[in-house]
Parts: C-alpha cells; structure tokens; sequence
C-alpha cells in the first residue's frame, strides 16, 4: 500500500477498553484491537466518546457491539458493520443507540476535525483528563502498515452524515466553538452558549446580594452562537414608527437582517451552519444550550414573514437541512430534546406565510414582470412541497398528527380574495387553492379544515399583540 491511504486515516493511541467511542452518526465499545478509524470520507466529521464508566474496564466478558443513532435496513447484512464488531440485532441496536446520550450515566465530549484525501491524524487518549488529545506523534510508513488491517473501516452505508454538515467548514466551527476548544478542550454535553451563560449569570447576580462584576460567568468555555433572545430582546429597530412596531411584532425580518448583519457579516447561510451544528451537538452529546439554539434559530426563521419571499433559495435550503435533520434524529430526541408541538407550530406558522400571500408577506408588488410572478409562485409551491414532505416524514417516522390545516381560512374568503389576484394578473397564484384546501383531501394531503379553525388564529401564537406606542 501507498506511504499516504486513501480518504483520511484516524489513529487513536492508547484507548481504554469498554469506551463508548463513536464517529458521526455510529457508536461502538472499544475493545483492546481498537487502534482507529480508516477510510473517513472528505469533510467534516465528530469523534465522540464517553469515558469508561467505574468497572468497565479490562476485558470482561461482554461481547463488543456496534450500532447506529438511526435504524436502517441493511441489505448486504454484515458486510457495512465496523470491522472486528459484532452487530446486534437491528431493533437492540436502534434501541441502545437511543438511550446511549440521554443516559445520565456518563458525560459525552467531542471533537472535530476535516477529512481531506491522504490525510493521517492521531490522538491520544489522556488518561488523567479522560479525553483524547490531538498528536504530534508521527506515524511512520512501517507502523502505519501494521495498524492499518486493525483498523475500523469508516461505514459505507451512512451518506447522511454529509447532509447534516452541509453548511458547515473549518471556519464557521472556529466562530461557533469555544475559546478553550482552540486550546484542545473538547466540548461536552454541558458546555454552554453564550446566550445561556449570560442568563445564568444575570440569574444568579439578580439572586445574590452581590451584583459585582465578579458573578459575571467567564464565557471562554461557551458556544459562541448567535446572541439574541426572542422572549427577552427587542426585535425592532431602535426610533421605529407605531406602524414598525406593529409589523416587528408579526414579522422578525428586520430583525433577523440585523442580527446576521452585525454578528456575521450578512451571510445568511452561516445561520444554516449554525442550526446543523446545533443538532449535531444535540443528538450526539444531548447538550441542552445546543437545543435551545436549535429551537431559537427555527422559531427565527419562521417568524421572519417577509424574508421567506425577499430570500426564497435561503429557505428552501433550510426545509431542505430540516427535512435531513427529522430523517436521521429518533423519536425520543424529537419528542424530548426538540419538542412535537414547537416543530409543528414552527412549520405550521412558515405554511401560513406561504399559503396567504395576500398578507404581504408572500405576494407580487404591483411592479413585478411576469417573469419575477413565475418565479415567486414556482418558489412558493416548491416550499409548500417541502413542508408537506416533512410532515408526511414525521407522521411516518413518527405516528404524528401533521395536520397543518388548522391555519386554513373558510372557502368563500379564499375565493374571495383569490378572485381579485386572478383579475389582476394571470400570475399562477390561483393555484394557492391547492395547498390547504377545505376539501376533504387536497395534494398537500393535510386534511380538511372548518370555519372554526378561525378562533384557533385569535388564540395562543396567533393572538394579536398590543404595542406601547
């Protein structure tokens, strides 16, 4: 074999036995055989792991498993397991790869790091910190080919892992990552965002009969995300009018232009990085600031009306990383760490801005070519499809009631005002009529809806707001 393999070659020095290690989306046990991982493909990858817990080590006589965080069907049998492992059942290993972050029995951490064609990288486990630490151990030719058949072979069957990180580059994880990690910490199930530090600390102070800058929590150990707060920020700009206020209230758009123009430079697609990091970190270390970023940034996006129409290829890439995010993540993260009813009141209020464009949100203005109208409907009706593929994905997965039509109007106002929008131009927005029909079974395929769906919107995340003016 060549002096450099192909792919990128991960040797690990020193591992523990009955160590929960696992790359990306896959987990297995160490074993004394373990010395690394082969064959990792081009891009971003996450070496996870979680020290032995008391008793685990030595040989014993356990048998070595190796699962997956998602169930799949795998039609070549053993031929795709990690070489050396022996796989249990597919429903056990589902089932064991489920509980393996939400146990409280051992605290995950984490690296990163980019794999490039002929690349070699080694770590060390350091057994005092219980955490592995990058090498300057060099690996020459002759070792390298005694370790190389000993080595696991990255999964071939796990693709997914590359729509997960789609986004992401060695730049942005050096924005979002602490401080510390460029010091070799590794982040854990309990590193903290920066918002959430924050808010502890201003906690604390609050509660405490000091308020010295002294209580301020040192944020060098913190995500640092995108700092806002939605409950607890204001979300217009500073001097607007009665009328901004009022627009800021239902629509977050200035609000979101902002924030990405002062904390990243107006690139809206670092955001996207940002949501796929955040789940990564969720669903493989279950770190709860990790969640509620998550969750701050969907409801962001959801809320910000007249971006989805001023942006179109910037939302069809977040349906697209969402639907990828629900297609891999198990049904106990989803219901525990992400939440049923947020998701579908998210994707529900995101539908509402695409179905009613005659809310200004999601229309032509009376200056727009017939070209700019084809593409606006042809980008509405790509979104709505979306939509529709991840509620259908979840009620799948999941057994879930996606029913979006609770945000639907009555048939005789529909009609009313599509009437007047087909009389001004043949601009195609006639066809609205097929997504969120009153009719028993549209193509949305999300049911029907009555009048009283319209007391639903007065109540609730539809109620209306009062501004102090």
């Amino acid at each position: 074999m060549p002096a450099s393999p192909p792919k990128t070659t991960l040797i690990l020095h020193n591992i523990p036995e009955k160590c929960l290690l696992g790359i990306d989306l896959h987990f297995f046990t160490s074993t004394a055989e373990s010395n690394g991982i082969k064959l990792i493909p081009d891009g971003i990858h996450i070496l996870h792991w979680s020290p032995p817990a008391p008793g685990m080590t030595g040989t014993g006589n356990d048998t070595p498993s190796s699962s997956r965080l998602t169930s799949i069907d795998d039609e070549d049998g053993n031929d795709n397991a990690l070489l050396n492992l022996q796989l249990k059942s597919e429903r056990q290993a589902a089932k064991d790869a489920e509980n393996i972050v939400l146990s409280n029995m051992n605290l995950r951490m984490a690296v990163f790091f980019e794999a490039c064609d002929s690349k070699i990288l080694c770590m060390t486990w350091d057994d005092e910190a219980e955490e592995f630490v990058t090498s300057e151990r060099e690996v020459d030719e002759f070792a390298l080919l005694r370790l190389y058949p000993h080595l696991l072979p990255y999964p071939q069957s796990s693709p997914e892992f590359a729509d997960l990180t789609s986004q992401l580059n060695p730049e942005l994880l050096s924005t979002y990552l602490p401080l510390s990690y460029r010091k070799g910490v590794p982040v854990s199930s309990i590193t903290a965002s920066s918002t959430d530090s924050l808010l502890l600390s201003q906690a604390i102070s609050k509660a405490s009969s000091s308020s010295k800058s002294s209580m301020l929590s040192d944020d060098t150990d913190s995500f640092r995300f995108l700092n806002f707060d939605l409950k607890r920020q204001r979300t217009w700009r500073e001097g607007a009018t009665g009328r901004e206020l009022t627009t800021a209230a239902l629509d977050r758009s200035w609000f979101l232009g902002d924030l990405i123009s002062r904390e990243r430079n107006g690139d809206y697609n670092a955001v996207l990085a940002e949501l796929q990091l955040s789940f990564i970190l969720l669903v493989l270390l279950a770190n709860y600031s990790a969640s509620e970023q998550w969750r701050r940034i969907v409801e962001l996006l959801c809320s910000s009306k007249s971006a989805v129409s001023s942006r179109p290829e910037f939302y069809r890439k977040f349906l697209t990383i969402l639907y990828a995010q629900f297609e891999c993540i198990p049904e106990v993260y989803f219901t525990d760490l992400l939440g049923f009813n947020f998701v579908k009141g998210q994707l529900r209020e995101l539908r509402k801005t695409l179905i009613y464009p005659f809310n200004g949100y999601f229309g032509p203005e009376p200056t727009s070519s017939e070209s700019e109208i084809t593409a606006m409907t042809a980008d509405k009706e790509a979104m709505l499809h979306q939509i529709e593929d991840i509620g259908n994905l979840l009620e799948e997965k999941f057994g879930l009631n996606m029913d979006f039509s609770g945000t639907a109007r009555s048939r005789r106002r529909k009609e009313t005002i599509l009437g007047g929008l087909s009389g001004t131009s043949s601009n195609g927005f006639e066809k609205m009529h097929h997504y969120g029909s009153d009719d028993d079974d549209g193509p949305s395929g999300f049911g029907a809806a009555d009048d009283s769906d319209d007391a639903e919107e007065e109540r609730g995340e539809y109620a209306p707001v009062v501004v102090d003016l």
